[in-house]
């Protein structure tokens, strides 16, 4: 079984993963661990697969299992004759009418208490369940997209390689998300409930809004681009970073700069840009929203800052080997094409080779 074409569901379904997960079978463990050495870039799909779930079995696992038994035996030990083990396959019976009676009403104890055992399990899992589930996590792995509605009926689509987290209590005091990635917004808007997504650099506040947020922690910048409506944005940690953003304006935050020998307000001053969005006028579209439309588009950018780009969309992971290819810049749109075919096309205004081995692509 090809496990590297793995999505998140994929990986849940598994009934050897699901041994994985409960850390029951040693075979199944081993079998997993060499696999995740040999595909590191799987790590976080299968780290997010697992706390999938646990969620949806209430966080159970072997361990966990022995200790609520453990648990369960030491406060029934005065009524339990005989519990050394959590599974009573076989009870020994006699010639004798009394002693096979006996015998006969002992197992009727001990299935009752494993019944008893199987409520007393499954109530304390519900309440550790209740009080340590609290958030919902949404995940789009490279090469995919996702889209679903919130509870309070706002619609997101999430790019490739993004995660979405929403608080257990979302819609009922407040409405706040924790985005890694790339996500588009079409917030319903409500006065007295600020929706407010949270980056690892920005956070940025609904005003009655549709609008795109991209924020991948390997990128050089993080991005909110405002379609309709406004937003506020505030840059984490500086107090004096508040931005309103107008339609059709871009705001971008310049990741990599050391601002630690800066004064705040000279900080932010070189901090961020807000300028106008990028109409692509080849498909009359936005270009920050043109992959909601499944359409992969550059503009006058440096291939250093396409490859990730390509890596989310086709789950493929580019190697530059030729440093003298990262600067080199292309525009372009593509719908239906293929890596190949993308990379086909670049090569016709660039000066390079590519090789592909499997998922991964050299370009020298």
């Amino acid at each position: 079984m090809d496990y590297s074409k793995f999505d998140i569901e994929d990986f849940v379904a598994d009934a050897s993963f699901q041994e994985f997960c409960l850390g029951n079978n040693d075979q199944s463990a081993n079998f997993w661990m060499h696999w995740l050495e040999e595909h590191p870039e799987k790590r976080t799909i299968v780290q997010n697969a697992k706390a999938l779930y646990y969620t949806l079995n209430g966080n159970i696992t072997d361990e966990s299992f022995r200790a609520d038994y453990k648990s369960f035996k030491k406060a029934t030990d005065h009524l339990n004759p005989d519990l050394s083990s959590p599974f009573i396959t076989e009870f020994k019976t006699t010639e004798k009418r009394s002693n096979r009676t006996f015998l006969i009403s002992l197992s009727g104890i001990a299935a009752s208490l494993l019944i008893v055992f199987g409520v007393y399990r499954f109530r304390s899992r519900v309440e550790k369940t209740t009080t340590s589930v609290t958030q919902l996590l949404y995940v789009s792995p490279l090469g995919k997209k996702k889209s679903f509605k919130l509870a309070d009926g706002t619609k997101v689509i999430l790019n490739g390689g993004s995660t979405l987290k929403v608080a257990k209590n979302f819609n009922i005091d407040s409405r706040d998300v924790q985005l890694e990635g790339e996500g588009y917004f079409d917030v319903v808007h409500n006065s007295t409930k600020t929706f407010t997504v949270h980056t690892g650099k920005i956070n940025v506040k609904d005003i009655g809004t549709i609008f795109n947020v991209k924020a991948y922690s390997t990128d050089k910048t993080t991005e909110a681009s405002l379609i309709k409506g406004s937003i506020e944005i505030t840059v984490n940690n500086l107090s004096k970073s508040k931005v309103l953003l107008t339609p059709n304006k871009k705001f971008v935050l310049f990741n990599k700069r050391d601002l630690s020998k800066t004064n705040e307000v000279t900080a932010t001053k070189k901090l961020f840009a807000v300028s106008a969005i990028t109409n692509n006028t080849i498909s009359n579209s936005i270009v920050e929203t043109d992959w909601t439309q499944n359409k992969l588009t550059f503009f006058d950018q440096p291939f250093d800052e396409i490859a990730p780009q390509m890596e989310r969309w086709y789950g493929v992971k580019i190697n530059i080997i030729n440093p003298q290819v990262k600067g080199g810049r292309f525009t372009g749109t593509f719908d239906h094409e293929d890596i190949i075919q993308v990379l086909n096309a670049l090569k016709l205004s660039g000066n390079f080779n590519y090789r592909k081995e499997g998922d991964a692509i050299s370009i020298y």
